[in-house]
């Protein structure tokens, strides 16, 4: 009996059942290759940013950082289809898709479960296939592995990808050289460092993922990396990103978004909602985003900025100076920062250096209430008794704590669509200062006070860590810098007076 009779006597002896599956099987195949369904693929507003990125090719790591239903894995299946077949449609005329530059060898790396009920279903669904009733040869098979789900696809173009769950043993990820890499969801930090070390031919990275509670080491090495040339970028997106209503190609109906968001745990919110690292929930300054708020350096000239400078001071870590420019439209950036330790005297000449070399005017200076405390038992002048005898003025700045919290989250405030300013913030931060950046996004509330299970309550109080640098940010707000014509410099701005002086340029953060 050659193989086709075996093939019919098998079909022969199944159920009716069973023969209707398979015949719905069929026609649900052919339906999905006649559909070609990667080149009907529409991303969102946020899912289009990322196509972008990878398919720049610029970065080693591509990180899309969503909420939940974000479209994060459709467009992870969809970067691949168009890796292993080219442009599939006008979203990916891009060079790392028109043109694949390292090895027809991809991995794909998940959770168990996400890989069998999500990866797996997304790839068959988006990855093109010839049609049954004109070409009969498929595109590609799969094959298990050993495993419980489809974890090796082979393409008869030369492609190989296959589909390693995080719960394996970490030697598993230290073998093969790859040409892409896509991880879906937290993943360890040492198979992460393994499976970079399968680049050495060259190699893309890109990651989607909801941050939550596992993800601090990601934020880490994140954040010591976006410095670093063609290292490592991201683009964020919240649920509201995937809205008909509010987001760009939305799918969700607004009330569905809200509901989620109304039965959400506190603590999974900000990850599941907002797209937001789960081990920082709790932020202080929620409404500052890197993206929008961070921005590339410019010269400054005296004429067109007036400057601010705080001073909070520590006896057991280094003293934390920021600075802050105005222009005559009221826009405030944090130009710069300085860290200190030993002497005032050291601190004076480092600051006077630099204010030097930043072109800065500065007009007033504010510092923690605490530098004129006198060290009574030591017999010390205090910090701000020091800085008064080397020739400078300092005004201590205000103590109200949750005034100075909502003073800069209402100077963060903004409002986007499509990518442009529709309101546009009072506040940036040039990239240098990252001291200030970081300790603004570790900057979080307490979470309980009390001393028993019975009496715990929301505290209302940020922790007393990493907060140097928001603090002098919360006094430099509260004491309303604004700009002085450069003809009154030194002496205040008369309240009679206006801010009409124009400056040179205006400033665009873009």
């Amino acid at each position: 009996m050659n193989s086709l009779e075996a093939l019919q006597e098998k079909i022969h002896k199944l159920s009716t059942e069973d023969k209707l599956e398979i015949a719905e099987g069929i026609v649900e195949m052919e339906q999905r290759d006649e559909m070609k369904a990667a080149q009907h693929y529409i991303p969102t507003g946020k899912a289009e940013e990322f196509i972008t990125l990878v398919g720049a090719d610029k970065n080693f790591v591509n990180m899309f950082i969503g909420a939940n239903g974000t479209g994060k894995t459709s467009v992870g299946a969809n970067i691949v289809a168009n890796i292993v077949f080219g442009p599939q449609n006008s979203w990916f005329q891009l060079p790392l898709f028109q043109h694949f530059p390292y090895i027809k060898k991809g991995r794909i790396i998940s959770d168990p479960t996400t890989i069998k009920e999500k990866i797996v279903p997304e790839l068959i669904k988006w990855l093109p296939r010839n049609s049954y009733k004109h070409f009969p040869e498929q595109l590609y098979e799969t094959t298990k592995e050993g495993k419980f789900y489809a974890s090796k696809f082979t393409f008869n173009n030369g492609w190989v990808i296959d589909i390693m769950s995080n719960e394996q043993d970490l030697k598993a990820f230290e073998s093969v050289d790859l040409g892409f890499v896509w991880i879906d969801e937290p993943m360890p930090k040492d198979q992460f460092l393994a499976t970079l070390a399968r680049g050495r031919m060259g190699m893309i990275v890109f990651w989607t993922y909801t941050p939550l509670f596992q993800a601090g080491w990601i934020k880490e090495w994140m954040d010591a990396n976006l410095d670093v040339d063609g290292m490592a970028d991201y683009v964020e997106a919240e649920m509201e990103d995937a809205c008909k209503i509010h987001g760009i190609r939305g799918f969700f109906d607004h009330k569905a978004i809200q509901r989620i968001a109304d039965a959400m745990p506190e603590d999974e919110k900000e990850a599941r909602v907002f797209g937001k690292f789960g081990h920082l929930l709790g932020r202080v300054h929620k409404r500052f985003n890197r993206k929008v708020h961070v921005i590339k350096p410019f010269p400054m000239n005296e004429r067109d900025w007036t400057t601010y400078k705080a001073l909070d001071p520590h006896p057991r870590v280094q003293d934390h100076v920021m600075y802050l420019s105005v222009n005559s439209k009221g826009t405030k950036i944090v130009s710069a920062e300085l860290l200190s330790e030993g002497l005032v005297k050291q601190m004076y000449s480092r600051m006077l250096s630099l204010e030097i070399s930043m072109h800065f005017r500065i007009e007033d200076r504010i510092i923690d209430p605490s530098a004129f405390n006198d060290d009574q038992h030591k017999k010390e002048k205090s910090v701000g008794s020091q800085l008064f005898d080397l020739g400078e003025t300092w005004i201590k700045g205000s103590k109200n704590l949750m005034a100075g919290i909502k003073r800069v989250e209402d100077a963060f405030d903004f409002e986007m669509v499509g990518g442009k300013f529709v309101k546009a913030p009072e506040l940036f931060i040039f990239d240098t200062c990252r001291v200030t950046i970081k300790q603004l996004e570790e900057y979080v509330w307490q979470e309980y006070k009390g001393t028993s299970a019975d009496d715990k309550e929301k505290s209302g109080r940020p922790k007393d860590k990493n907060d140097h640098m928001p603090e002098n940010l919360h006094r430099l707000l509260l004491h309303n810098c604004r700009f002085v014509p450069y003809q009154l410099r030194g002496k205040g701005l008369p309240k009679s007076s206006g801010t009409s002086e124009v400056a040179e340029h205006d400033f665009d953060p873009y």
